[in-house]
C-alpha cells in the first residue's frame, strides 16, 4: 500500500504500521517523494533531513520486527518549525547568520517526538527570527499557500502548516506567540493546537518572547493534533516554566461525551469580518448546537482593546532585546545596547505589563466559570495575496497581519489553549478557521469538542490539489 493509497492521518496510517501492513520506509519514501516534486513551489521545508530520516525508518522497522511498538507515533514523518533545535541539523531562526549553525543537542521537543517513535523528516520555514508575521526565510524566499499559490501560508509557522497540507508529513511542530500556530493552521485549511501555556517545554526553542511563545502541534486532525500533544507535553527541568502536571493519553479523552458543554459567544467576534468567513463560522456555530452544546453571550475583554494589544507587543519586543542581547552567533552592538537598556527602564515596564497580565487571567478566570468554552473565528479573513489587493479582503501580508490575530492573541496574553479546526470553504475554494479557547490545563475538553465538530463535518478530509 504505497503512493495515493495512503492514508492521510496519522489515526488510519497508524494501525497499519503497528500491523506491519504499511512499513515506515515505505511512508517516509512516500513523504519525500511529495517534498522532492513540491517543495520548490511550496517552500515548506528549509532544510529536508533525508538520509537521517531513511536511517530512523529502518531502524523503527527493525523495533517492530522486534515486536517494540511505541504508540501511534511510531514510524511517522514528521517536522519542526527552524527555530526549534535539533542535534547537528541546521537551525537558523529564519537568518543567514546562522545558516551553519548546527545545535549539540535537540530542543525537549525533538527529543520527545522521538522517544514516541516519530522521524523527523524537516525544518519548516520560518521568516527571521520569527519576527515579521510571516514565513519566508531570506534564502527560500516566501511559503506559499497549498490551496492557492498566489496567497501566503501566513504567520511564522507557515512553513508547518503548509507541509502538513501539502501532505509532506503528517505532523509538525510550530511556536505560537500571538496566533503562530492557529492563524496558518487556520489559512491552510489544518489543525492547529496552541497549548496552555508551560504545558510543553521551551527548552532549546528560539525565545521570541519567553513570557508567551510555546510549542503547538499543527496536524490534519484533530485526533492527530492529540497524539503530538500526548507526546511532546510535560515537565522538563531544563525548562523553568515547564509546569509538573500529570499528562493524560489526551486521545482518549477526546471521545467523551459534548452534550451540555457551554460556548460562550462573544458579540464582537463578528464584527468587521469578511462575510464568508462570518457564514461559515455560523454554520458551525449551529452545528455544535447540534450536539448538545449551548450558547451563551459573553463580552471577554480584550479582542478590541488596545491596552492588551499594546503590552504584549511591548513586553515581546524588551524579551527579544533581551534575547539578542545574550551571547550567540547572532549578537551585534545593536542588541547589546537593548539588552543593557533592558536590565533598568526595561525590567520596570515588564514588571507592570505582567501586573495587567494577571489581571486579565483573572478577567478570563470568572468568565471560565460562566461557560466551559469561548468560541470565534480564527482568522477575520482568509488568507493573503502575496501581492497588492484587489479587494478589502485581500491585502497584502503586512496589512492582512495588523488584524490576523483578533482572536488568536488574547490568549498569549492570558495563557489559556486554543484550538482552529477547518470549518468550511470560501466561493474561492480558500480555507476558514473555527476557534476554541478553553481554561488553562483543560486542553481534554477543547480537543473534545473540536473532535465532535470534526465527526460530525468533512472539512478536515478535504486536500488541496497538490495533495
Amino acid at each position: 500500500m504505497i503512493g495515493h493509497e495512503l492514508p492521510a492521518t496519522i489515526r488510519d496510517v497508524a494501525p497499519l504500521i503497528r500491523a506491519r501492513t504499511v512499513s515506515p520506509t515505505d511512508l517516509v519514501e512516500h513523504c519525500l517523494d511529495r517534498v522532492a516534486s513540491l517543495n520548490t513551489t511550496v517552500h515548506a521545508y528549509v532544510t529536508v533531513c533525508g538520509e537521517q530520516a531513511r536511517a530512523d525508518a529502518r531502524d523503527a522497522e527493525r523495533a517492530l520486527q522486534r515486536g517494540e511498538y511505541r504508540g501511534p507515533l511510531h514510524g511517522i514523518p514528521v517536522s519542526v518549525k527552524d527555530v526549534i533545535e535539533t542535534e547537528d541539523i541546521p537551525t537558523t531562526w529564519g537568518t543567514r547568520a546562522l545558516a551553519e549553525y548546527r545545535p549539540p543537542e535537540d530542543a525537549t521537543v525533538v527529543t520527545k517526538l522521538r522517544e514516541a517513535g516519530a522521524i523527523l523528516l524537516g525544518k519548516a520555514n520560518v521568516d527571521t527570527y520569527p519576527y515579521h508575521g510571516a514565513p519566508g526565510s531570506p534564502t527560500l524566499g516566501p511559503t506559499r499557500n497549498p490551496w492557492d499559490l498566489s496567497r501566503s501560508a501566513e504567520r511564522s509557522s507557515g512553513g508547518s502548516a503548509a507541509a502538513v497540507a501539502a501532505g509532506f508529513d503528517y505532523g509538525s511542530i510550530g511556536t505560537d506567540n500571538g496566533g503562530s500556530v492557529r492563524i496558518p493552521a487556520a489559512t491552510c485549511g489544518v489543525v492547529g493546537l496552541k497549548p496552555t501555556f508551560g504545558r510543553v517545554s521551551k527548552y532549546r526553542v528560539f525565545p521570541y518572547s519567553v513570557s508567551f511563545d510555546h510549542p503547538g502541534p499543527i496536524a490534519r486532525s484533530v485526533f492527530d493534533c492529540a497524539s503530538l500533544l500526548t507526546a511532546i507535553a510535560g515537565h522538563d527541568p531544563h525548562d523553568p516554566a515547564a509546569v509538573d502536571r500529570p499528562v493524560p493519553d489526551y486521545t482518549r479523552e477526546i471521545e467523551e461525551p459534548v452534550s451540555g458543554l457551554r460556548l460562550g459567544i462573544p458579540a464582537e467576534a463578528w464584527e468587521s469580518n469578511d462575510p464568508e468567513v462570518v457564514r461559515l463560522v455560523d454554520d458551525a456555530v449551529a452545528v455544535l448546537g447540534t450536539l448538545g452544546m449551548t450558547t451563551h453571550r459573553i463580552t471577554p475583554p480584550g479582542f478590541r482593546d488596545a491596552l492588551w494589544g499594546n503590552v504584549l507587543s511591548g513586553l515581546e519586543i524588551m524579551e527579544l532585546a533581551g534575547t539578542l542581547a545574550a551571547p550567540s552567533p547572532a549578537d551585534d552592538a545593536l542588541g547589546a545596547y537593548m539588552g543593557v537598556r533592558a536590565r533598568g527602564y526595561h525590567a520596570r515596564l515588564i514588571t507592570l505589563g505582567m501586573r495587567i497580565r494577571r489581571a486579565a487571567q483573572a478577567q478570563y478566570a470568572e468568565i471560565f466559570r460562566q461557560v466551559d468554552l469561548i468560541v470565534t473565528p480564527t482568522v477575520p479573513a482568509t488568507a493573503p495575496l502575496l501581492t497588492e489587493d484587489s479587494s478589502p479582503w485581500e491585502r497584502p501580508d503586512e496589512l492582512f497581519a495588523e488584524m490576523a490575530a483578533r482572536y488568536t492573541r488574547v490568549f498569549n496574553f492570558v495563557g489559556n489553549p486554543a484550538i482552529t479546526v477547518p470549518c468550511g470553504f470560501t466561493a474561492a475554494g480558500l480555507p476558514v478557521g473555527l476557534h476554541l479557547a478553553g481554561r488553562p490545563f483543560d486542553e481534554g475538553t477543547l480537543l473534545r469538542a473540536a473532535y465532535a465538530y470534526e465527526r460530525a463535518t468533512a472539512w478536515h478530509r478535504r486536500q488541496p490539489a497538490l495533495a
